[in-house]
C-alpha cells in the first residue's frame, strides 16, 4: 500500500511541476527573447521485491529551456548587420538633405548665377547695378559653402554624441552580462533552475549585438566569455573590460577634426579602437564620421578653394573701375586714395584647401566698395570687360579635380556619390530587415510560446493530476479495507 501511495505521490508532483512549467510558459507568451522551458522526466529507480523489479514512480530530473546557442548567435549577427544598415541609411538619408536642391537653390544653381552675373557685368563693365548684383550673388555662393560645410560639420559632431551614448549603454549592458553570469553560476551550483536569467543574458547579448558584432563561447571552466573581433576580450566571468570616449585634436583624429571623439578601452586610453568596431550602430555611424562625411568635408573644401582661387587669380589681374592717375614713369599708379587699384582679391584666399569651404568669404575691399569690382584688364578703359568674361569662362573650364572636371561636374559627382551610397545603404537595409525578420522566425519556431500547445499540454497534465490522484485514493481506501478486516 504504501509503495502505491508513493507511486501516486510522484505521479502527483511531476504533474503538478508540468502545470506550473506550462502556467509559466504561457504567462509569458509575449515576453521578448522567453524560451519556453518543459519538465524532463523518467522513472524512479526500481526496486527488487520477491525476485521481481517493481517500478516506484517517476521523477523530475529538471526543467530545461528550449533553446539553441547556434540560432541565437545567427540571431545576434542579423541583429548586428541590421542595425549596422539601417543606422547607416539614416544618416546618409540626412547628409543627402544637406545637397538638396529640388525645393530650394542649391550650390550648382547658386554657382551658376555667379557667373551668369559676371556675364552680365562683361555686357555692361561700367553698370555699378549689376556690380551690385554680382557681389549680391557672390555672398550666396559664400553662404551657402559656409551652410554646406558647417552641417557637415554639425553631423560630425551629433554623432560624436552618439558615439559617447552608445559606448555608456554598452558598459551597461557588458555589467550587466556580468552579473548574470554570477547569479546563473550559483544558482546551478545549487542545482537550481537558471533557464529564465538565461534569457535575460540572451536579450543582453542581442542588445549588444545591437551595437557591434560579439563572438561568444564557454571557456574551459565553464565562464560564459563574450569577445569583439580586433578588440579583445570584453566579458569573462564577473569581470569586464569597460570602454570609454577620449576627445583627440586635429593631429590624432581619425576624422581630421578637432575635438573629435575617439573610443578606447578604459584601462588602455592611449590606444583608440574606433577602427575596429564591425557590424551594429557604433561601427556604422563611425563608418559614416570617418568616411562619407570626411570625403565630403574634404570635395567641399577642395570645390570652394579651387573657386575662390581661380576667381582670384584672374581678378588680381584687373583694374578697379574708378579714374586712375599715372605715375612718374607713366604707368597707373597701384595704390590711390581708396586704396589698391590691381592685384586686388576678390575672395579672402584660404592659405590651404583645409577648411577652406568654412572659411570662404569676400574681400574687404569687395565688401567695402562696388568699384573695386574688377571687369576690365586695363586702368581707366571704359567698356573693357575682358577680366569680366574671363571670370565667367570659369564655369566651364576644367579647373576642378586635379584640373579633370569642372567646378559644375566635381559639385554634381560629390552629390551623386553620396546619392549612390545612400541609396545603396536603402537597399542593404532592405535585405537585412529580410534576413532579420527570417532569422527571429526560425528561433520563434523553436523557442516560442505556442499557446494552443500550451494549452493541450494543460489539459494532458492536468488529466494525469487527477489519476495520480485517484490511484492515491484507490490506495488509501485499500488501506482502509485491510484495517477493518483486523477489527
Amino acid at each position: 500500500m504504501a509503495d502505491l501511495l508513493g507511486i501516486g505521490k510522484s505521479g502527483l508532483f511531476a504533474s503538478k511541476k508540468a502545470l506550473e512549467v506550462t502556467g509559466h510558459n504561457l504567462s509569458n507568451v509575449n515576453t521578448e527573447g522567453y524560451s519556453r522551458q518543459k519538465v524532463i522526466q523518467s522513472t524512479a529507480i526500481p526496486i527488487s521485491t520477491g525476485g521481481f523489479i517493481q517500478g516506484t514512480g517517476v521523477k523530475v530530473d529538471g526543467i530545461n529551456r528550449v533553446n539553441d546557442e547556434f540560432l541565437d548567435k545567427r540571431l545576434n549577427a542579423a541583429v548586428s548587420s541590421n542595425k549596422f544598415f539601417d543606422a547607416r541609411s539614416e544618416h546618409l538619408d540626412q547628409i543627402e538633405g544637406i545637397f538638396n536642391e529640388v525645393d530650394t537653390e542649391g550650390l550648382n544653381q547658386i554657382l551658376n548665377k555667379f557667373f551668369n552675373s559676371f556675364r552680365e557685368l562683361a555686357n555692361q563693365p561700367e553698370n555699378e547695378t549689376i556690380r551690385s548684383v554680382v557681389r549680391d550673388n557672390a555672398s550666396l555662393a559664400v553662404k551657402d559653402f559656409r551652410r554646406i560645410r558647417e552641417t557637415l560639420d554639425l553631423q560630425a559632431g551629433n554623432i560624436d554624441r552618439k558615439i559617447g551614448t552608445t559606448v555608456s549603454d554598452i558598459n551597461q549592458i557588458l555589467s550587466h552580462v556580468a552579473d548574470l553570469n554570477g547569479k546563473i553560476a550559483n544558482i546551478e551550483a545549487q542545482q537550481g533552475e537558471s533557464g529564465d536569467l538565461r534569457d535575460q543574458r540572451d536579450i543582453s547579448l542581442k542588445n549588444l549585438s545591437e551595437h557591434f558584432k560579439i563572438h561568444t563561447y564557454t571557456d574551459e571552466k565553464g565562464r560564459y566569455v563574450i569577445t569583439a573581433q580586433g578588440i579583445g576580450t570584453l566579458v569573462t566571468g564577473l569581470h569586464i573590460q569597460e570602454l570609454a570616449v577620449v576627445s583627440k585634436n586635429k593631429a590624432n583624429s581619425s576624422n581630421n577634426m578637432n575635438g573629435s571623439v575617439e573610443v578606447v578601452l578604459k584601462d588602455r586610453p592611449s590606444q583608440s579602437i574606433t577602427d575596429k568596431f564591425q557590424g551594429g550602430t557604433l561601427a556604422s555611424v563611425i563608418k559614416v564620421r570617418n568616411e562619407d562625411l570626411k570625403k565630403l568635408q574634404e570635395d567641399m573644401d577642395g570645390i570652394a578653394f579651387q573657386f575662390t582661387s581661380s576667381v582670384n587669380s584672374i581678378h588680381r589681374q584687373g583694374f578697379v573701375n574708378r579714374p586712375i592717375s599715372a605715375g612718374p614713369d607713366g604707368s597707373p599708379i597701384k595704390m590711390d586714395a581708396k586704396g589698391l587699384t590691381t592685384g586686388l582679391d576678390f575672395f579672402t584666399q584660404p592659405l590651404d584647401k583645409e577648411g577652406a569651404a568654412g572659411l570662404i568669404d569676400l574681400s574687404d575691399a569687395v565688401k567695402s566698395d562696388l568699384s573695386n569690382i574688377s571687369a576690365a584688364l586695363s586702368p581707366n578703359a571704359p567698356g573693357d570687360n575682358r577680366v569680366a568674361i574671363a571670370i565667367s569662362k570659369l564655369q566651364h573650364e576644367r579647373i576642378a579635380g586635379d584640373e579633370s572636371v569642372t567646378l559644375e561636374e566635381k559639385y554634381l559627382q560629390t552629390i551623386g556619390s553620396i546619392g549612390l551610397e545612400t541609396g545603396k545603404a536603402r537597399l542593404d537595409a532592405e535585405q537585412s530587415n529580410g534576413l532579420l525578420a527570417q532569422a527571429n522566425s526560425i528561433r520563434e519556431r523553436l523557442s516560442g510560446v505556442s499557446i494552443d500547445e500550451e494549452t493541450a499540454n494543460m489539459v494532458r497534465f492536468q488529466h494525469a493530476y487527477e489519476a495520480s490522484a485517484k490511484m492515491m485514493q484507490a490506495a488509501d481506501e485499500m488501506f482502509k479495507t485491510v484495517l477493518e478486516l483486523k477489527r
